[in-house]
């Protein structure tokens, strides 16, 4: 891609869409939470939303990876090291997701297949199902950075800008195992929505205070965690005030 012609200009086109798709998803979903759009008879559509929301950002966990730069290569190693504190069989899952013990090119080779064949037909499957449950919506050049050394760690390694808040968590909560359930509690309690909001039929933000609140606060975290992870980490949990 760095020798090809035009491949700066497939690179970013391909960069730029994926954070625009990302960013379309997210504006999609508060959309569709403030106006109840989860509400009887459409819990369903939410749910296969949550399940491609998902699928969306497990396409820039494993798209980040490719280009086999310094900073996609450990933050490759971070991510596939989560697993690590689930009890039991936390190695196991570690060493599937990498092929081996450590990052290499097995790592490379399976992300590789989840990027371009996997999760395509995952997220074709769930769209299908999605749609019709609807109905029954000059670029600046992507570079690629030094490449990856596994005997250098960066100075700091800062991954897209939608997975900001995953990324404060995972380096400020102490316990892995508790960073772990809190990103997890996201998208669970996302699926949990249309079944606990179906005591209130309405549908206008204003007459669902309790849904709005919750909305607006966890909106606020997110931007708080989001802006905090371009902080230096001492003072990343107060935004530089104190």
């Amino acid at each position: 891609m760095t020798e090809a012609n035009f491949g700066w200009l497939i690179r970013s086109v391909h960069r730029w869409s994926a954070s625009m798709m990302v960013l379309m998803m997210i504006l999609h979903v508060f959309r569709v939470y403030l106006t109840g759009g989860f509400k009887k008879p459409r819990e369903l559509t939410w749910v296969t939303g949550v399940v491609l929301a998902v699928l969306t950002a497990s396409f820039g966990v494993t798209g980040y990876s490719l280009p086999r730069d310094q900073i996609g290569y450990w933050a490759v190693k971070i991510v596939t090291g989560v697993p690590e504190a689930i009890p039991v069989i936390g190695s196991s899952v570690v060493e599937l997701l990498r092929g081996s013990a450590s990052v290499g090119q097995s790592t490379l080779t399976r992300f590789y297949s989840l990027h371009t064949f996997v999760l395509p037909l995952l997220t074709s499957v769930f769209m299908l199902m999605h749609f019709p449950m609807i109905r029954l919506a000059v670029l600046e050049p992507s570079m690629i950075g030094e490449p990856a050394d596994p005997f250098a760690t960066p100075l700091e390694i800062l991954p897209e800008w939608y997975f900001f808040p995953v990324f404060q968590i995972l380096r400020t909560v102490p316990n892995k195992l508790l960073g772990v359930l809190l990103m997890v509690s996201v998208p669970a309690g996302l699926l949990t929505v249309p079944f606990l909001e179906n005591v209130n039929k309405f549908q206008n933000p204003f007459r669902r205070p309790v849904a709005t609140t919750v909305f607006l606060i966890g909106t606020a975290v997110a931007l708080w965690l989001g802006i905090g992870a371009t902080l230096p980490i001492d003072k990343s949990l107060t935004l530089g005030l104190f």
